[in-house]
């Protein structure tokens, strides 16, 4: 990507995460983020096809920056906090996507996020497996259902205006099966 493009591109990301803080994301426009970013809506549709997918694709970014190594992490105790410390230093903006569960585009990268974090989990240990999980279909199941319980638990601390990281992390890690802390 030209280096115009992708200022472009980062223009655009900012606008729309500044503006989905302020308000509910579903009343959010493209004139607004193109007039807040300095951009055409000509640029805008090269970029996103709508606010949602914009918002969306910003997410994904500061997601895969804060969690870019959570293969070398300690615990999924540690992984759980950092996604957790993001969603809240993001919440009027996650807030703001629900309605009442979280906007599809928003919802997809949060699981996409989860369960790339898992299944490098089980790559670094794969000692943890239960015998049970020991194919590739049974350990699709198992990521995929561990990431959508993890973003509907996200959605639910959202929803409960609570904003105490370590607790959420405690709960959701509660509810996750032993095998994932072993």
């Amino acid at each position: 990507m030209d280096p115009r493009s992708m200022r472009s591109r980062e223009a655009l990301r900012r606008a729309a995460l500044d503006l989905a803080a302020v308000r509910p994301l579903a009343d959010l426009s493209v004139s607004e983020i193109c007039r807040t970013a300095g951009v055409t809506r000509d640029t805008f549709y090269r970029h996103a096809d709508a606010p949602v997918s914009l918002v969306a694709d910003a997410l994904s970014v500061e997601l895969a920056e804060v969690l870019s190594d959570v293969g070398e992490l300690d615990s999924l105790s540690t992984a759980e906090t950092l996604l957790l410390t993001h969603v809240k230093e993001r919440a009027d903006v996650y807030r703001g996507a629900l309605h009442p569960s979280l906007a599809a585009p928003i919802r997809d990268v949060l699981e996409r996020v989860v369960a790339g974090g898992l299944v490098e989990w089980l790559e670094r240990h794969p000692e943890i497996e239960p015998p049970a999980i020991d194919d590739v279909p049974s350990r699709e199941i198992a990521v995929a259902y561990a990431a959508g319980g993890t973003v509907a638990a996200i959605e639910s601390w959202l929803r409960s205006g609570a904003d105490d990281v370590a607790w959420a992390t405690r709960a959701i890690l509660a509810a996750s099966p032993e095998w994932w802390l072993r």
